[in-house]
């Protein structure tokens, strides 16, 4: 039996070679890679001409998985990525052009142009000197070299240089344009300018870059209608290039023709629905001239029209968010989520209505998906950092921002993510590098300034930190955020009456600067006029009515002046405004503790945790009310749940640390966790008590000591901080401090409280 069964296979296999040889003598040719890549190719370059840019990528990337190394596929493929916009594959596919092939001296060129575009002038210049040493009368490359110098600010070099371009080719409009811009920037050669843009367009009716560089000049002229007959001739000259088209609009606003100017950029998004510049430009102008409604119902008609562009669809979504109209721009984003999940866009919009949403859990997964498929997309990281923030994994946020300062290090996005991130770990020498680093990269913006001054106050080197800030207003008077900084610099200074003008002068800048107000607030509590701050801050709510920060600052003041029924009817409307924010759940679940309706409050956030299963600090606050109540058992199981979905979340490692010592569990995990929960909060008194109180378990009481003594520092009538404290000491057979402390615990504790008998108690066994 053994020998039939290995007979048979051998008999099959034997029909399968020669069948398989048999078929290769009829198909070996089709089969030859050569002439499949080229096959490919030709095809590629078809699509290409027809500007079916999609269909063409896919053709050269088919080429390239016959042959990686096929240098014409990876050119073609780079000028695709290119049109489409995709700037950094176009990049990739370009640099492996060269690679391949470094006589290509278009490649060079177009690779040169695109690293001077990036601020990479000196690594052009490599380009542009490799392609003379190629060619020494290619006039491009002498161009490359004039526009590298003019960024450089060496205008006579850049002078030099273009003119050996036209020199050699007197007949490159483009040329002209270049040799234009630059005499227009010098005033003894400002009137030869319009002349050589002008020889630009007659010698190319087509160019439309020297089109709207002469517009912008006679618009300068105060020659409005000179200046539409070029633009208009731009769009005609080439109807699918957006800037013309955007120019054109922006003309057409200068003249306060709102109309010709919507009439310009919606005709744009239906000539060039799958463009997504086009698609977007008519979603800003809506949002700038504050005209949603009309916006939603033009989106609408051209969502109809062209049902199959993506474009226009995520920018039909950017307005739904704007009218906050979540539902329909969720509908949209689950349906851009079939149709074209491939798009980072798509995830960047279901990412953003996540987070709206309060679920920072799934929009980090999701946005985690799309960097990884787009690793060197901005906007993703971006997004993927204040996913990650917003749901406390620091490393990851940060990891994010940095990974978006490698793609653009000028982008204030990223760097503002890595300014938060600095600013809340304390970290003011980052803060301080950030901010000089803004600084130099963009002089006129205010951010830099602002950081640098955090961190210079930080080290009370005052002075320093007001110029900064007052720098910082200097160069964007419209920024809120100079005048709350300088404000809280004078709070810390303790001039009341300047705050409070600098406070004002933030809200009058930004209605919806919750900081502010609370600070504005704060000051008119600590001046004892509680009736003042309640009034101050529904002034604010009057202008800003959908502000739920707002509703829950007027709830904790009413709460403080025993308006108890005001609290929860306010943290209500905060709740009712976002249903998702944590910070209204809390304040209304302070306000009905404070009732005597803790039962309530306990409801209200298991409902929570239910809608909202991934959020850490949910099941924490659970935690902490069902430990209040005395439900030890349950209050441990919410705070394991939260550490499942944050490991290292703060609140819940310290308090599951304290109930594991007080219940006798393993202390070498609670010990862990306290120290987790100190690493995190190392200023906060409750988590040295916790991680004191683990060291006393396990027997190392110096440590425990030095942590409760510096916490009776911070905290001096913390009834439970001199109870342990005093049975430290008589561990480290101190009776007399034990005696002090206990005693001390007895007079702070409330009479008949479990800390109160239990200082008794160690007092009694100390006598």
């Amino acid at each position: 039996m053994r020998m039939l069964r290995n007979s048979a296979p051998l008999h099959l296999t034997a029909i399968v070679v020669s069948a398989s040889l048999t078929l290769g003598f009829a198909t070996g040719c089709s089969r030859d890679p050569n002439k499949q890549k080229q096959k490919y190719f030709e095809s590629g370059k078809r699509y290409e001409k027809e500007g079916k840019l999609k269909e063409a990528a896919i053709q050269f990337s088919n080429a390239l998985k016959v042959d990686r190394d096929f240098a014409d596929a990876h050119y073609e493929l780079s000028k695709v990525y290119l049109k489409q916009g995709s700037v950094m594959p176009g990049y990739s596919e370009l640099r492996r052009t060269v690679d391949l092939a470094p006589n290509n001296q278009e490649a060079r060129i177009e690779l040169g142009n695109l690293l001077l575009a990036g601020n990479s002038a000196d690594k052009a210049a490599e380009q542009a000197n490799a392609v003379l040493a190629l060619n020494s009368n290619n006039a491009d490359a002498y161009a490359l070299l004039a526009g590298i110098a003019a960024r450089k600010g060496d205008r006579t070099t850049a002078l030099t240089q273009i003119k050996k371009a036209l020199s050699i080719d007197p007949n490159r409009g483009t040329f002209y344009t270049t040799l234009g811009m630059l005499q227009a920037g010098d005033p003894t050669t400002a009137g030869q300018a319009e002349e050589q843009l002008r020889k630009a367009v007659s010698l190319d009716s087509k160019n439309v870059t020297s089109r709207i560089v002469l517009a912008s000049m006679l618009q300068r002229k105060g020659d409005l209608a000179g200046a539409l007959d070029q633009m208009n001739a731009a769009v005609t000259a080439d109807p699918n290039n957006v800037m013309a088209r955007s120019s054109l609009a922006d003309l057409y606003m200068l003249q306060n023709n709102q109309a010709k100017a919507e009439e310009t950029l919606q005709k744009a998004a239906d000539d060039l629905p799958d463009d997504a510049t086009a698609a977007d430009m008519l979603a800003t102008f809506y949002l700038r001239t504050h005209q949603l409604d009309r916006g939603e119902q033009v989106y609408s008609d051209l969502v109809s029209k062209h049902p199959k562009s993506p474009s226009l669809k995520l920018s039909y979504a950017r307005l739904l968010v704007a009218k906050k109209d979540l539902n329909k721009a969720h509908a949209i984003g689950q349906e851009l989520a079939k149709t074209d999940s491939d798009l980072p866009q798509v995830a960047l919009l279901n990412g953003m209505l996540l987070m709206n949403d309060g679920k920072s859990s799934e929009a980090f997964d999701v946005l985690q998906k799309a960097a990884k498929a787009n690793p060197d997309n901005l906007q993703v990281k971006v997004w993927l950092g204040r996913a990650a923030a917003s749901k406390g994994d620091i490393n990851a946020a940060q990891q994010a921002f940095q990974d978006a300062v490698r793609i653009s290090p000028r982008n204030p996005d990223a760097q503002q993510g890595l300014a938060q991130i600095a600013i809340s770990r304390r970290d003011f020498n980052t803060l301080a590098q950030l901010g000089d680093a803004a600084i130099t990269a963009s002089p006129q913006a205010a951010n830099g300034y602002i950081w640098r001054g955090m961190a210079e106050g930080s080290q009370k080197l005052y002075d320093k930190a007001e110029a900064d800030f007052k720098d910082a207003i200097k160069m964007e008077p419209s920024n809120a955020t100079g005048y709350l900084e300088l404000a809280q610099l004078r709070l810390v200074q303790k001039n009341m009456s300047d705050a409070r003008n600098l406070l004002e002068q933030t809200l009058t800048h930004d209605p919806n600067s919750s900081r502010a107000l609370r600070l504005l607030a704060a000051t008119y509590m600590a001046d004892k006029q509680p009736a003042k701050a309640v009034d101050r801050v529904q002034q604010q709510l009057a202008k800003s009515p959908q502000n739920s920060d707002m509703y829950s600052l007027l709830s904790q003041l009413q709460g403080a002046t025993g308006n108890n029924a005001g609290a929860i009817d306010s943290a209500e409307k905060a709740m009712d405004l976002n249903p998702n924010d944590p910070v209204a759940a809390i304040v209304y679940t302070r306000a009905v503790v404070s009732s005597g309706d803790a039962a309530k409050a306990l409801a209200k956030w298991q409902q929570w945790t239910k809608d909202h299963p991934t959020d850490p600090r949910g099941f924490t606050l659970l935690g902490t009310l069902q430990e209040a109540q005395g439900n030890r058992d349950q209050a441990m199981a919410s705070y394991k749940k939260a550490l499942e979905i944050q490991p290292e979340q703060p609140v819940a490692s310290n308090n599951l640390a304290y109930l594991m010592v007080e219940t006798g569990q393993n202390i070498d995990v609670a010990l862990s966790l306290a120290q987790t929960a100190r690493r995190a909060m190392p200023d906060s008194p409750n988590t040295a008590d916790t991680l004191a109180w683990a060291y006393y378990h396990k027997g190392n009481y110096t440590s425990a000591r030095d942590l409760l003594e510096d916490a009776v520092k911070a905290s001096p009538n913390d009834a439970a901080l001199h109870y342990h404290l005093g049975l430290t000491y008589s561990k480290l057979s101190d009776n007399s401090d034990a005696t002090l402390h206990l005693k001390k615990a007895v007079s702070l504790a409330q009479p008949n409280s479990q800390t109160a008998k239990d200082a008794e108690k160690a007092l009694s066994q100390l006598g």
